[in-house]
């Protein structure tokens, strides 16, 4: 009798762990590159998700970069990107990426950075001493911590959310030809750079995201102004762009 019990118990044992692993082995699902995608109610992670390259519409500009800005570009890579899969074809991430945005003046304005490289204004070219103004960029950095929700219908994908941003200090870029026809590139000892530039450190930003086979289009929209009232031009913007990388 007790020889029988143990036996049944075993095999109760032995069918319960090929259901465990059976089930294991549906969840999971190896690709050739050895990464791995986890099914409904389990985590994955993965790195470089996407990379996305937009165009900044500038907003509530002050007067002078409303008429000196050229096209403000932004290029977003993503780091790090935790997913949770509560069915099939949708997935809540949180992901951590790198933004960098550069706002581009016109030919004939440029940056100028006060003495303590903290501040600038939009100087004209007249009277400047150079010819041709050939760059002047002023670039943030950024990291940021995106919340989105992805919903997958076949090859398309449909991803919003919302992030949380930390603002680096802002740099300037300046290359020139001066009025004798020699070339001016200013780094870290010259007078039009400037590299602590008060941003404001925290922002947010709202983003939705439509893709076809891994390729699409974006749009983003940042509600709070970019720098620190008196340390630099203050405007909104809205972004859109060419995403690569989404969809499961």
């Amino acid at each position: 009798m007790i020889r029988r019990l143990i036996t049944i118990v075993a095999a109760i044992a032995a069918l319960s762990g090929s259901s465990f692993a059976q089930e294991r082995e549906n969840r999971i699902k190896f690709n050739e590159d050895a990464d791995f995608s986890l099914r409904k109610g389990a985590f994955s992670a993965k790195l470089l998700s996407y990379i996305a390259f937009g165009d900044h519409y500038i907003m509530n500009a002050a007067s002078g970069f409303d008429n000196a800005q050229k096209n403000s570009i932004e290029t977003v890579v993503n780091i790090l990107e935790l997913r949770l899969h509560p069915y099939e074809t949708g997935l809540i991430a949180l992901g951590i990426d790198y933004d960098w945005d550069c706002y581009r003046l016109n030919k004939s304005s440029y940056w100028l950075p006060d003495t303590e490289k903290e501040r600038v204004s939009i100087a004209s070219i007249d009277n400047s001493g150079f010819k041709k103004i050939k760059k002047s960029n002023l670039i943030v950095r950024t990291l940021s911590a995106p919340v989105s929700f992805e919903q997958s219908f076949g090859k398309c994908a449909l991803r919003i959310g919302a992030a949380v941003e930390y603002n680096f200090p802002g740099i300037t870029k300046f290359k020139a030809v001066d009025n004798n026809g020699a070339k001016v590139k200013e780094n870290r000892d010259g007078a039009r750079y400037a590299d602590k530039i008060k941003t404001n450190q925290i922002t947010y930003n709202a983003f939705a995201s439509l893709c076809y086979g891994g390729i699409g289009f974006y749009v983003k929209y940042n509600p709070m102004k970019q720098f620190v009232e008196g340390y630099a031009p203050q405007f909104k913007s809205i972004t859109a762009g060419i995403i690569c990388g989404l969809g499961m």
